[in-house]
């Protein structure tokens, strides 16, 4: 019977490529795992950028190497599993049993090289050029001679008894700015677990001609423990050092003196029953132990300034973001963030960070549990769901423990506020007695009286709790949610009030839609908030809004009892905004009409600012009344010219808040494909 096996074409290949790696970070990190998993003890990552269009990278390892054989039977094979066939990788540590990380080669180049070198006189060198291959052709590994000249490593390999070198030319970075380049080694820091690991990674970028001069540089994690206020750990021995570290944070009294309030980390031992770490569980009919391990903290700050002078470590851009619980497997980066799935949407979840390690997600007994994208898990298999609950448990410990600190440092500011108000009243009370004295007509009974009087009207406190008089409401469709909790957390995180349950709280809002059986009462309190006062309404109109027999009735009350300059509207499209609702009126809107539109802009971010500050300036009041400090409004920005740029070596979101910028991309970015799906 005949037989005919399965190729794969150049398009088959570019396409897994594709889907398999996000960016140049995660394939570099790819082609290291490699040469880790090759049991090196050294790594080495080449990137000449001087011509960013066709930059050259180059990953050397001193591992055991590869021979013709190995090429042929092995690294050629899509889908080879090493953890199965070499006696060395079954040891239970090997990080990669796919087979495919190869493909991080050809995601990165169209042309690469690799020497090799698995004895001392046993070298073997092969190329891949797919500059000139049509879709539907076969890729192919060329065997050629074994010339080095090229390569920075290759003289350093003819040399050495064994290692790897794999050269690739023309990695297109243009789209790389300085930034991003600079946050390159924290982003290779976090792909691997190095606490874990023996094995060393070193990488030189050069950038300018000055730079084939410089050393290599040791990448090593740079994690702010010294800004966590609590740090929940498998490993108390190794953070024991931190048991006597303080942090400050800084406060304001009302009559804005700077003040500190210092606190001390926090060491919590994970391995504890209270926490349920490690247990036996059933599998698809196979019992198998499990156990979380490493560390997960909570920052006293992520006030850049702040958390910078807790710990120099503390690193926070456009390109890193330290905020993040890191999943990792065989020491492995298997999930950049845990967090979003976790479900804590309490104050102070975007504190959280750690690194944790769940090896039984990639056990070779049990399915493979990565999406086909391999950027993700399967989230309803039940391992992931049994990581989820038990660090959720951990991640409200902590949230709970950063709370607590905010409690204690408003008790002090209150406390604060109060020897203020004392003072104050002595002051006062002295200076009435002074003016009474010369009221010649007045007993002095009458004095005593008026002055007691006085006095007690003024005994105690302003209350900071009070009920609050200025108030928002954000009229929107809960299909539309990503765009308007953008609004909501962004605000909260200023320190407005968002909790409906709270006599304080300041901004009305329901992402989670509205009972149509509870329409009269909810009527109700729809048109008590809009007929309030001192409330201001932003409403956020779409198709959805105007779909809605909801948002239809909250912007029909609105126009019915107001004048059009008292509320604002940030439309998602300008057809959207219903004619009753304007007048006429131009109004700031977002232009969302495709899952494209969500990449921030120098209209969209300014629009987004005008619509922030007048929420800002309207909460503020109530600060004002109760003598707290105002939240400053946000700078709109003039961005330069691409000219400008390039010569500043900076991009567009170098001159906007990294703050507003996080939000938008948290809530918006990071969901637009599924809000595009449900649309649809």
């Amino acid at each position: 019977m005949d037989k005919v096996s399965f190729s794969l074409t150049y398009s088959a290949l570019k396409m897994f490529g594709k889907q398999l790696y996000s960016n140049v970070g995660s394939a570099i990190s790819e082609l290291v795992a490699n040469g880790l998993d090759a049991k090196a003890n050294n790594v080495f990552i080449t990137i000449d950028m001087r011509d960013k269009e066709k930059s050259y990278v180059e990953i050397y390892d001193d591992g055991k190497g590869m021979d013709e054989t190995d090429v042929k039977e092995r690294y050629i094979v899509i889908g080879y599993n090493k953890r199965k066939h070499e006696e060395d990788m079954k040891d239970g540590n090997a990080m990669g049993r796919k087979g495919i990380g190869k493909l991080a080669a050809l995601y990165l180049s169209n042309s690469f090289r690799i020497y090799s070198k698995k004895l001392e006189n046993c070298a073997t060198a092969w190329e891949l050029d797919v500059s000139n291959l049509d879709d539907d052709d076969t890729p192919q590994l060329v065997e050629i001679d074994f010339q080095t000249e090229e390569s920075v490593f290759g003289k350093a390999l003819e040399t050495e008894k064994h290692g790897t070198v794999v050269s690739l030319s023309n990695v297109d970075m243009s789209r790389l700015g300085d930034r991003a380049m600079e946050s390159i080694e924290e982003k290779l820091s976090n792909f691997f677990l190095y606490d874990q690991m023996s094995q060393n990674i070193y990488i030189k970028i050069i950038k300018k001609d000055d730079d084939l001069e410089e050393n290599y540089k040791k990448i090593e994690k740079h994690i702010a423990f010294k800004n966590m206020a609590c740090i929940c750990t498998t490993d108390t021995d190794t953070l024991s050092n931190l048991t006597q570290n303080e942090f400050s944070l800084p406060y304001k009294t009302k009559t804005d003196e700077e003040k500190e309030y210092t606190g001390v980390t926090n060491i919590i031992d994970l391995c504890s029953e209270e926490f349920s770490i490690s247990g036996t569980q059933e599998f698809w009919g196979l019992k198998k132990d499990y156990c979380v391990k490493g560390w997960i903290g909570i920052h006293s700050s992520i006030d850049s300034d702040i958390a910078k002078k807790n710990d120099g470590n503390y690193i926070k851009n456009r390109f890193y973001n330290p905020n993040q619980i890191r999943l990792y497997v065989r020491n492995k980066l298997a999930l950049a963030n845990i967090i979003e799935h976790l479900g804590i949407t309490r104050a102070f979840a975007n504190y959280l960070e750690g690194e944790i390690s769940f090896n039984i997600l990639d056990d070779d007994d049990l399915p493979d549990i990565a999406t086909a994208g391999r950027q993700d898990f399967d989230t309803q298999d039940p391992r992931f769901i049994l990581l989820k609950d038990i660090v959720a448990k951990i991640g409200n410990y902590l949230v709970n423990r950063r709370q607590h600190l905010a409690d204690e440092i408003n008790k002090h500011k209150k406390n604060e506020d109060v020897k203020i108000s004392s003072k104050s009243k002595t002051i006062f009370k002295g200076d009435i007695e002074k003016e009474l004295e010369s009221m010649t007509n007045l007993s002095d009974k009458d004095r005593n009286r008026i002055t007691q009087f006085v006095i007690t009207k003024l005994e105690g406190d302003v209350n900071l709790e009070t009920k609050a008089e200025y108030t928002i409401f954000i009229s929107h469709s809960s299909k539309d949610h990503i765009f308007s909790d953008f609004i909501y957390y962004y605000l909260k995180s200023c320190g407005f009030n968002g909790d409906l349950s709270s006599d304080s709280c300041e901004i009305f809002y329901s992402s989670s839609g509205l009972d149509t059986e509870n329409l009269e009462p909810l009527s109700s309190l729809i048109k008590s908030y809009i007929l309030r006062k001192n409330n201001d309404i932003l409403f956020m109109p779409s198709k959805n809004f105007n779909e809605s027999q909801f948002c239809l009735f909250e912007g029909g009350a609105a126009w019915a009892t107001r004048a059009v300059g008292e509320y604002k509207i940030l439309a998602l499209n300008y057809e959207d905004i219903p004619t009753f609702l304007t007048n006429g009126k131009s109004e700031a809107c977002l232009n969302i009409k495709t899952k494209h539109d969500v990449e921030m802009s120098q209209e969209k971010y300014n629009n987004i600012v005008k619509t922030l500050n007048r929420l800002i300036d309207h909460l503020n009041r109530n600060r004002i009344v109760a003598g707290k400090q105002i939240v400053p409004k946000l700078m709109e920005v003039a961005i330069p010219d691409k000219v400008q740029l390039a010569l500043e070596g900076k991009t567009i979101f170098d001159y906007m808040d990294q703050n507003v910028l996080t939000y938008w991309r948290t809530y918006v970015e990071n969901e637009i494909d599924k809000y595009f799906i449900k649309d649809e």
